[in-house]
Order: structure tokens, then C-alpha cells, then sequence
């Protein structure tokens, strides 16, 4: 499955997870796993392996509809369908191993979602209830960035990037800095200078840019120097982007409390799909 993009599709934000990954499966050519995880003493509990749709429309007809549909689009060979079961968290932390993204719904309150954060092994989009984009929304349309300098924030800058290059999007990275007391937004085209922001912040976006702008010159570039706290800068940044990235430092439950969980915040309150990849995540397939 190391090719594959794995879709949590139970509970109530699996539609979504499912809808938003045979989008991605059938954009990139990747081979879509669909997971059902059950609860012990589960119909599908005796199931070994990969299900039949037999088997499924008896449990769950909608579901069976929908990865019938799936599979019609797709080619059946490039959808598989498994019923682990299991914790759905660790369950979908188990599958994130072998695979090159996992898709997920927000799930219930929270719970499977910031289980599988915390600890996957893979990019994790969690994917959010349409909500309709802000009136001239800044970086609507974008793949918005957020970039800190750190290690976590350059596998989200190469994640972003290969997004972007894969679906003919343009880039948006976003600084927050606490001392800014507006928002600014440059690219180069415009070239703008604006005083009032911090010169080491457009410095910082520069430099982490710069690489990745250097390996992927076709694709279109704007940086954004944004005020308040990281997390609600970047879900402001959210509204009408295509998909929004943020690094996870995989800080410990200490390092949570005194610099918050950004990347949970960001992916409970932005209006878009949301991106979190892991500190040092290898992007071996290009997406």
C-alpha cells in the first residue's frame, strides 16, 4: 500500500473522508483503501481480508452504494475495502504505516482525530463540512503554508509544494508574528514592501520559500505575514483555500500545554481540508 491513500470512511464524517479521497485517488492515479473499522462482535468481525460487496451490502447498504460508485470510477482493482477491527484511532494510526496519506472525517468530537494526529505516520487531511468561503478571502484558492522556521514547518513547505504542483494550485505561505497588528500580504509580482512588518519575518519567508520555490518555478508563489496567535491566524488564512498545510512537531502532552496543539486546533476550526504532516515526513512519492 506504500502507493496507496487510505480513507477512514466510518462514523460521521466518513462520507467526506471518502468523497475527498477518490477525488485525490483519481487526480493522482494512486490506489484508494478504504477503511470500515468495526467494533468487536461486528457482522463484519469474521471477515478476513479485503471485503466482498455481498458481504457489505448486508451490514451497511449506503456504504456498500457508495464504494460500489467508487469503484465503477475508479476500476475495482484500484479500490479495496477492509473492516479492521478495532479503537478506530489505532486502528487508522496502524494503516497510516503503509500508506502515503491518510484521509480521515473530523470524527466525533474530536476523539479518532486527535488520536490519529498525534501519532501517524503519514500526512494526515482531515477533511472539514463545506463551508462557503469568506468574500474576498485573501488566499482563497491557494495551498496555504504555515512556515516557522522549523523542521516541521519545511515538510509541510514540501508537502504544500507537491500539492500544488500535482493540482495546478498556486502557493501561499503564511508567517505569524505576534508583534504584527495586521495582516500582509506580498508576492513576486507585486514585490510590495510594507514598513510596518517585521523585516526579520519577510527575511524568514524568504528563505524557507526560496528552495522550494527554486525546484517548482511554475508554480505561482504569495507570502503572508499574518497577526495573533498561530492557530487563529491560520484558520483565518483557511477561508477559500484548497487545502491548508501545518507541521507537527510531535511535541509531548508538556510541550502541548505551553505552546498549544496547533495542528489539532487548526484542523478543528479551519473552514477547508486541512494537511497536518509530521517533523521530517519523507515525501518518497511525489503526490
Amino acid at each position: 500500500m506504500g502507493c496507496s491513500i487510505a480513507a477512514g470512511v466510518g462514523g460521521a464524517g466518513g462520507w467526506r473522508a471518502l468523497t475527498w479521497a477518490a477525488d485525490e485517488a483519481e487526480h493522482t492515479g494512486a490506489r484508494l483503501v478504504l477503511l470500515d473499522v468495526c467494533p468487536p462482535g461486528s457482522p463484519l468481525d469474521r471477515s478476513a481480508g479485503e471485503l466482498g460487496p455481498a458481504q457489505l451490502e448486508l451490514v451497511d447498504p449506503p456504504l456498500a452504494r457508495a464504494v460500489a460508485r467508487t469503484q465503477t470510477r475508479l476500476g475495482r482493482r484500484h479500490v479495496a475495502l477492509l473492516a479492521p477491527v478495532g479503537d478506530p484511532g489505532a486502528r487508522l494510526v496502524a494503516a497510516s504505516a503503509g500508506v502515503r496519506l491518510l484521509v480521515i472525517g473530523e470524527g466525533e468530537r474530536g476523539r479518532t482525530v486527535r488520536r490519529v494526529l498525534r501519532r501517524a505516520h503519514c500526512p494526515v487531511v482531515v477533511v472539514k463540512p463545506a463551508t462557503r468561503a469568506s468574500r474576498g478571502a485573501e488566499l482563497g484558492g491557494h495551498v496555504v503554508v504555515g512556515v516557522d522556521g522549523t523542521p516541521a514547518s519545511r515538510s509541510a513547505l514540501e508537502f504544500g509544494f507537491a500539492f500544488a504542483v500535482e493540482h495546478a494550485l498556486p502557493v501561499a505561505a503564511v508567517h505569524v508574528c505576534a508583534v504584527s497588528r495586521d495582516d500582509f500580504f506580498y508576492d513576486d509580482v507585486t514585490l510590495s514592501t510594507h514598513f510596518a512588518v517585521e523585516p526579520a519575518a519577510l527575511e524568514l519567508l524568504a528563505a524557507e520559500t526560496e528552495p522550494f520555490a527554486l525546484r517548482h518555478p511554475a508554480v505561482p508563489v504569495r507570502r503572508a505575514v499574518l497577526h495573533g496567535s498561530a492557530a487563529e491566524a491560520l484558520i483565518r488564512a483557511g477561508y477559500g483555500a484548497e487545502l491548508l498545510v501545518v507541521g507537527d512537531k510531535r511535541r509531548g502532552a508538556v510541550g502541548r500545554v505551553r505552546t498549544d496543539d496547533v495542528p489539532l486546533a487548526v484542523a478543528a476550526g479551519a473552514p477547508c481540508p486541512v494537511a497536518v504532516v509530521p517533523v521530517n515526513q519523507h515525501q518518497g512519492d511525489p503526490l
